[in-house]
């Protein structure tokens, strides 16, 4: 098995053609960087190691009882304490009634206190696929910190439609609640104006104060600080007219520019869900601020590998600029693009020239769900004292975090 995950031969010989066949060119666009993805040569010997030292728990483990469905992990590291929210529904992503969870850890990791329902479903929890248009559902959004205050917050969405193929997304607004170092929760409020009418027979919520709702919108628009499942946003398009969605919160060059990564949606011109599969880079896309992210670039396409789902991006303490994601280029289907779950290094946000895998080989699919992919997803990530710590959905059923000493991937050539 180690050799399996250490040398990985075959597998990263097809990675390293992929990543080579991106036949488009870019158009010269000045002033703008370039980011290249240069963790493997052509060489058939390549390899990408397996990360060493690290540790892996379990936060969410599927069962009917509590729902089979999770999703969309948040992790932050605040005065000491770790929190780790998500999504959980009955089987379904998005499905209605889905609610938010939490787990937090008062030891650095090494213990977690039984999980609670950060965020309370909004509507029914609805068992059958076919069976939840025209219902509510929330989409955790992870945590902020105001004036020295935890919150956590969360999107709200309705779906409408006829069918399953013509669903639309709604949005309703935005929820949030502080959380306390003691495990207390506060009020949970709208950060709307006007608060809106809940489902019959569900708890309703309060607007929050106009100022606090202001602090919130200033927060959300420095850079490092912004939303990434957004829905309510429009999606940008790229240079090469794809549709771009699920932005990382941007990092920053040396030379203060902001870097913000998309997952790529497909050919704007595609139809049908295959013509869009078929159409995706399996890249993702950058857009760049100058102006302390007041304005932002056309996204462009870079060299970074992605199978297509949620990214993560961040800096280390020693100034080195991270990339989380499925790097395999892949269809998520059979084997599964996001089977692999990788860290790509770059020293100056620009050259990610050093990659290692972080999870590789997920267990099958222990139950079925709508929109149901194989592999280690979505990930988030915080750095907590000498550690960086991941969390994902395994699945999207379970919810795991890994540690990953600082060290280890100081060392990494």
């Amino acid at each position: 098995m180690k050799t399996l995950h250490k040398n990985l031969t075959v597998l990263l010989s097809a990675i390293v053609m992929l990543v080579s066949c991106d036949h488009v060119k870019q158009p010269a666009v000045s002033r703008q960087p370039e980011i290249r993805w240069t963790a493997l040569s052509d060489e058939l010997n390549s390899r990408i190691d397996l990360l060493e030292n690290t540790e892996t728990y379990t936060l969410y483990t599927a069962v009917p009882e509590n729902g089979t469905f999770s999703h969309h992990g948040h992790l932050c590291y605040y005065k000491g304490v770790l929190y780790a929210s998500w999504d959980n529904q009955v089987n379904d992503e998005n499905g209605s009634g889905q609610r938010g969870l939490m787990r937090r850890s008062y030891d650095g990791g090494q213990t977690w206190s039984p999980f609670e329902e950060l965020f309370p479903s909004h509507d029914r929890q609805v068992q059958a696929s076919e069976a939840f248009i025209g219902t509510r559902f929330q989409t955790s959004n992870g945590f902020a910190i105001i004036d020295d205050q935890l919150y956590a917050f969360t999107d709200v969405a309705e779906w409408t439609g006829n069918s399953i193929e013509e669903k639309k997304r709604v949005g309703i607004g935005k929820l949030f609640r502080s959380v306390a170092e003691d495990g207390s929760l506060g009020e949970i409020l709208w950060l709307e104006n006007e608060a809106p009418v809940p489902v019959p027979g569900f708890q309703s919520y309060k607007a929050a104060d106009r100022m606090l709702i202001e602090k919130f919108v200033n927060f959300f628009s420095k850079p490092g600080n912004e939303i990434q499942l957004d829905f309510n946003t429009p999606r940008p398009l790229s240079d090469d007219n794809h549709r771009l969605t699920e932005p990382v919160q941007s990092y920053r060059l040396d030379d203060g520019t902001c870097v913000r990564l998309y997952r790529d949606m497909g050919s704007k011109d595609a139809v049908t869900q295959k013509e869009k599969e078929d159409s995706k880079s399996r890249r993702n896309y950058a857009s760049f601020s100058f102006d302390d992210g007041k304005t932002w670039t056309v996204p462009t396409r870079t060299g970074i590998p992605d199978a297509c789902a949620r990214s993560n991006a961040g800096r280390l303490p020693d100034g080195q600029v991270y990339v989380i994601n499925n790097i395999i280029p892949m269809n998520p289907g059979g084997l599964g693009g996001r089977s692999m779950l990788a860290i790509s290094l770059s020293r100056d946000g620009l050259n990610f020239d050093r990659a290692a895998i972080i999870r590789f080989i997920s267990p099958p699919i222990r139950y079925k769900g709508l929109e149901k992919t194989i592999g280690y997803q979505y990930p988030h990530s915080v750095v907590a004292e000498n550690d960086l710590w991941v969390i994902y959905s395994v699945n999207k059923e379970d919810v795991e975090v890994t540690r990953i000493p600082l060290n280890v991937l100081y060392e990494l050539k």
